[in-house]
């Protein structure tokens, strides 16, 4: 019986919060070098700029949201997997897909992840709130709209719940379906 339930997303490492204080780090320090240097101020500047930058990409993509993983019935009773992102009182819906048009749930390793190529016409979305993660989940599912691939990190029990929802609601038979 699918039930609904939300699932949030943690980061299973700190190579995110690392990055992110190393490139602050070594933003000030080319600031302070900018401030000393008599030639080549226009390099430093631009590498100054361009460390601030990447370290405000990791900061909003990593540490500034966290990541909701839904499971929920939209008004005709379709069983649907949500995905949000909430970034201080601000929540954004990233992907919205009928649990039925989940093809496969698999879990990738690190490497795995790196190696798989996503098929032409495909589209790939990633949504891991841990930079470089050991392990994810790649959903592929099938809409007459799209094809997609969606990364996203959690345990292996949602996987195995998420396979056993897409095949009972592949079935036809579900809540939200009376008689």
């Amino acid at each position: 019986m699918i039930r609904e339930f939300s699932a949030k997303a943690k980061s299973s490492n700190n190579n995110a919060r690392v990055a992110f204080i190393t490139l602050l780090s070594l933003a000030a320090l080319s600031v302070i070098a900018y401030m000393l240097m008599d030639k080549y101020k226009g390099i430093v500047g631009v590498v100054t700029v361009a460390l601030i930058t990447a370290a405000v990409l990791i900061y909003t993509k990593y540490l500034a949201c966290e990541y909701y993983y839904d499971v929920t019935f939209d008004y005709e009773g379709t069983p649907l997997l949500v995905v949000r992102q909430v970034t201080g009182t601000r929540q954004t819906t990233l992907a919205r897909i009928g649990i039925a048009e989940i093809q496969s749930v698999t879990e990738e390793t690190r490497e795995q992840s790196r190696a798989h190529k996503t098929p032409y016409g495909t589209r790939k979305y990633v949504y891991l709130p841990t930079l470089s993660p050991e392990r994810t989940l790649r959903i592929t599912s099938e809409s007459p709209y799209e094809k997609a691939e969606i990364v996203i990190e959690a345990t292996h029990e949602f996987c195995e719940l998420l396979i056993a929802y897409s095949n009972e609601a592949k079935s036809g038979i579900y809540p939200g379906e009376d008689d």
